[in-house]
Parts: structure tokens; C-alpha cells; sequence
């Protein structure tokens, strides 16, 4: 079970540093488009060859559509764009580490569920987390850009946190592995038409990469970053339950960062630390209230975990 966390951990750390390398070498949008389009394929005969297949009822499908619309298409089509001009170790903290936050805050706000004082004040450490790297991000060398960039990838984030928690009733009727399928094959065909829309005559000019680079990039995260990580964590999800496999929040911003300054020599800053240990502290903050609920609850009847499911 440990090996399977940690390869979970090392596949979704270490997405950050692939995706720098392809969109600076391929349209980001048609580069996200394709990947998720040939993942969600494969993933889908996993599924079928795993048993992890049922039908989808009629009534299920417009909101899986618009949970992988906005969890897939408009998330990861703004966190690629975003990437460009962001560091990848910054993009992989703000997202993996900000997403179980992000979740909780939706989750209540939807659901209607009780925010403690403690949670209020995770999500004030978590927002503080991620200002601070935003400032460390933009502040040496700040251009509209590229500040518009690490906003579309918070906006990523939360727009990925929202999904989650509007679709989480219906993912939780259907085998975890199919869900991966679809929301991956769904997500990249939506994404198709805004990437020719938008990115249109650079797919013509070089509608397939032509660095070595860029193939190996595209093909790890496909292969590594959404086949393996989504195996692995189907398999967890499984073995562990959702509380136990979100730990993998704690490692995957630290990967990320030490993958960035060793392969790309991005710089980690005082801004870097602080940001990443307070946005952790967040997490942690949140997750063990709700492990408490969780257990609290338990000693009533089953609980039902939609968002972490």
C-alpha cells in the first residue's frame, strides 16, 4: 500500500515539471487537449478490462459533463496557459496544495456544512499561503502576464474545487475508475474546439512536437501523470477510503518544488517555503477536523463522502 502511495505522490508531483517543459515548446490548450483525450481513452479500457464499468444513467450525464467541462477543460486549460509563464514548482504548491482546501470551502458553501472556528482559520492560512507565493512569484520580475497567469491558475484551481464538490453526488454512484475515464475523455473533448479556436494557427503551423523534450513530456503525462496517478489512486481510494489517501496533498507540493529547482533551476525563495508550510498547515488544519467528524459520525452509521470520493 505504501508503494502504491508513493508512487501516487511522486506521478502527481512531478506533472508540474512535464507540463513546464511542453507548453513552452507546443500550444498549451491543444497540448492539454490531446493529453487528456488519449489518457481518458486509455483509461477507459482499463476500466472496461479492470471491471469497473456500468452504465451511465441518462440523468447522470449532463452533470458529468459539466463537472468534467469545468474540472478538466476550463481547470487544466487555464492552469497550462498559466504554466508559461509560472514556475512549475509555484503551480504544483498553488493547485495540489490548494485544492483540499478549496474543496472543504465549496463543500460547505454548497452543502451547507458547519465551518468551525478552525477551519475558518485553515482557509485564512491557506489564502495567506497562497498570496505569499503569489507575491514571491511575481515580485522580482512582475509583468501583467505573468500575473494574469498565476491568477488563471488559482481561478484553475477553484473552478477544479467547484466541479468536484458539484458532481461528487453522481461520482459516487459509479465505479472511481470509469469516473477517471470519462472525466478525462469528456474534459480533453471539450477543450479540443477552444484550443483551434484560440490556438489555431499555431496547431497548423506545428500541430506535433518537434523537440525530443516535448514528445517525452507529453507521453509522462499521459502515461505517468494520469494513467498511473489515477490507477494508483482508484486503487487507494479502494484499500485506504478518501480520508487516508489525501494525505497524498502533503507530499505532492513539496515534489513539486524540489523537481522545479532541480530539473528547470527554479529558484525556492523565503516566499517559497513560508507559502508552501502555511498552505500545508492548512491542510492539515482541515484534515484532521474533518478526520474527527469522520470519526464521530461513523459511530452513527456509514458516512458518505461525496467531495473526497
Amino acid at each position: 500500500m505504501w508503494l502504491v502511495f508513493t508512487t501516487l505522490c511522486i506521478a502527481w508531483g512531478s506533472t508540474w515539471i512535464a507540463i513546464r517543459v511542453g507548453v513552452t515548446a507546443m500550444p498549451p490548450l491543444w497540448f492539454a487537449a490531446t493529453r487528456f483525450i488519449v489518457a481518458g481513452l486509455i483509461l477507459l479500457l482499463l476500466a472496461r478490462w479492470l471491471g469497473g464499468w456500468k452504465p451511465i444513467a441518462r440523468s447522470d450525464i449532463r452533470p458529468l459533463v459539466v463537472m468534467s467541462f469545468g474540472a478538466i477543460s476550463v481547470c487544466f486549460g487555464l492552469i497550462f496557459w498559466g504554466e508559461q509563464y509560472v514556475e512549475s514548482g509555484t503551480a504544483g504548491v498553488i493547485v495540489q496544495g490548494f485544492v483540499p482546501i478549496g474543496l472543504f470551502f465549496f463543500a460547505a458553501l454548497m452543502t451547507r456544512e458547519v465551518i468551525g472556528r478552525t477551519q475558518w482559520a485553515s482557509l485564512g492560512i491557506g489564502l495567506c499561503g497562497v498570496v505569499l507565493l503569489l507575491y514571491g512569484q511575481t515580485s522580482s520580475d512582475w509583468s501583467p502576464r505573468k500575473a494574469l497567469a498565476a491568477l488563471a491558475i488559482v481561478v484553475g484551481t477553484l473552478v477544479y474545487d467547484w466541479a468536484g464538490v458539484y458532481g461528487g453526488g453522481v461520482l459516487s454512484r459509479y465505479p472511481s475508475a470509469l469516473m477517471s475515464a470519462f472525466e478525462n475523455l469528456v474534459g480533453g473533448l471539450l477543450l479540443l474546439p477552444f484550443a483551434f479556436l484560440l490556438e489555431g494557427r499555431r496547431i497548423l503551423e506545428h500541430p506535433l512536437p518537434e523537440a525530443s523534450s516535448t514528445w517525452l513530456s507529453w507521453g509522462y503525462l499521459v502515461l505517468v501523470g494520469s494513467v498511473l496517478g489515477f490507477t494508483a489512486y482508484t486503487y487507494l481510494l479502494r484499500a485506504w477510503g478518501p480520508t487516508r489517501t489525501s494525505a497524498y496533498a502533503f507530499a505532492t507540493p513539496v515534489i513539486a518544488l524540489l523537481l522545479g529547482a532541480w530539473l528547470a533551476d527554479e529558484r525556492i525563495t523565503w516566499q517559497h517555503v513560508v507559502g508552501t508550510l502555511l498552505i500545508l498547515g492548512a491542510v492539515a488544519g482541515i484534515t484532521r477536523r474533518r478526520n474527527r467528524s469522520s470519526r464521530t459520525d461513523a459511530s452513527k452509521g456509514p458516512l458518505h463522502e461525496p467531495v473526497d470520493a
